[in-house]
């Protein structure tokens, strides 16, 4: 028979088992959690930090491991680690090794784009440096040689040829420059502008830019143009008028941001520099005023060619004016006007100018139409005026033979004869 003393004991000791037991429990699941969360911390920091796609397959091989060990306790972690669940926190884990593994894809491609366009931006500037001495020797040869006509035409054609290559060529190494950067340079951090200042200030390209402007000046100077060539070559100033326009404006904002990186180690000087696009557009401004007044020039000497004199003119306002005072002249006097119309401009400014004053930079179609519609009525005037003298004279002969024949005696009475 147990004594109640005895009942007591063994009662105190069942309760203290019990409470240890629960103690115990609650100890287990206490560190089951902070076991979950110091391997899960682990491997997130691990994905932030990985460089490679080695390094994420590894990755995700302990991503799985982990969620095999905690699989058994994974309803005490849904509570324990509530709102998040255990199935949450392990997709958290996959979802980052996969964008990490994305961005570890794109850098790797990016930075094979970059090691082949490095390469095409060394072998353009080659290309480029080539042609320059190509180019160098073919204006020598059109300056000093006294080469054969048919011999000139084919160095002038090559040289046309090779100025053009060399432009395109340039856009291309420029466009390779600026590819693997935000189309708006707003958009584009100081640091990058500074790299690829550098880039463009080693490849030497915007006094390459200004070389194309003077090459073209200087082949209006040793080339001998017809009518017909200046439109091509009005239509090529503007389009490249028009590139220079959006590329000389990220240029310049690339060069400001070197410009202020460079300050911060520098002392400022005095004065503000002028950016490199303003010596490219002072050079635009001498290429259009030198191919405008070689256009006018030339069309003036085909007046003087047929002898015919003209009100000088120097751009479209005074060239419109000077054809029409020129109408207006020759229909007071009553000249002929033959020459100006048929020989001047129907031979050759219709034939041979019409493309290149149609332009809109230049007279525009409507403005041409008008002036061609004016000489195209003076010539017909002429005619007409010519044929009713024609007319008139043919009459007056028949007139002054009928007149003597009827005057003759004989055949005013034949009767008396007989």
């Amino acid at each position: 028979m147990i004594r109640p003393v005895q009942a007591l004991t063994i009662t105190a000791v069942l309760q203290i088992l019990l409470l240890a037991g629960q103690g115990f429990s609650q100890q287990s699941d206490y560190q089951v959690m902070s076991d979950f969360n110091a391997r899960h911390d682990v491997l997130k920091g691990r994905i932030d930090s990985a460089r490679t796609a080695a390094q994420l397959d590894s990755i995700g091989n302990e991503i799985k491991d982990l969620e095999h060990r905690f699989a058994s306790r994974s309803k005490f972690l849904n509570r324990a680690l509530y709102p998040e669940t255990f199935e949450e926190k392990i997709n958290s884990l996959h979802s980052a090794r996969v964008l990490v593994y994305d961005r570890i894809s794109l850098v790797q491609n990016l930075g094979q784009r970059l090691a082949e366009l490095e390469a095409r931006i060394l072998y353009l500037t080659g290309r480029l440096d080539t042609l320059t001495v190509e180019r160098n020797r073919l204006f020598e040869d059109l300056e000093t040689s006294k080469q054969s006509l048919a011999t000139m035409e084919t160095t002038m054609r090559r040289l046309s040829m090779n100025l053009s290559t060399n432009e395109r060529l340039l856009f291309a190494l420029i466009d390779s420059m600026f590819l693997p950067y935000n189309k708006d340079m707003t958009q584009v951090a100081e640091v990058q502008k500074a790299a690829l200042s550098k880039k463009l200030q080693k490849s030497d390209i915007v006094t390459r830019i200004y070389d194309v402007a003077a090459d073209n000046m200087k082949f209006l100077e040793v080339t001998k143009l017809q009518g017909k060539d200046y439109s091509p070559l009005i239509d090529h100033y503007q389009q490249f008028r028009i590139k220079w326009t959006g590329l000389g404006e990220k240029i310049n904002a690339v060069y400001q941001a070197a410009q202020k990186k460079t300050a911060t180690r520098k002392p400022t000087r005095k004065g503000k520099e002028a950016p490199p696009g303003a010596h490219v557009d002072s050079a635009l401004t001498q290429w259009e005023a030198k191919l405008t007044s070689a256009f006018w020039k030339d069309l003036a000497t085909v007046f003087v060619e047929k002898g015919v004199s003209v009100r000088p003119f120097s751009d479209a306002e005074s060239f419109a004016g000077s054809i029409r005072s020129h109408v207006d002249s020759v229909k007071a006097r009553g000249d002929d006007a033959s020459v100006f119309v048929n020989d001047i401009w129907k031979v050759r400014i219709d034939r041979e100018w019409r493309e290149a004053l149609s332009k809109d930079v230049i007279l525009g179609k409507e403005q041409y139409a008008s002036l061609d519609k004016l000489v195209s009525e003076l010539g017909q005037k002429r005619i007409d005026t010519k044929f009713l003298i024609y007319i008139a004279a043919v009459l007056a002969i028949i007139g002054t033979g009928w007149w003597f024949l009827k005057r003759k005696p004989g055949l005013q009475n034949p009767g008396a004869a007989a």
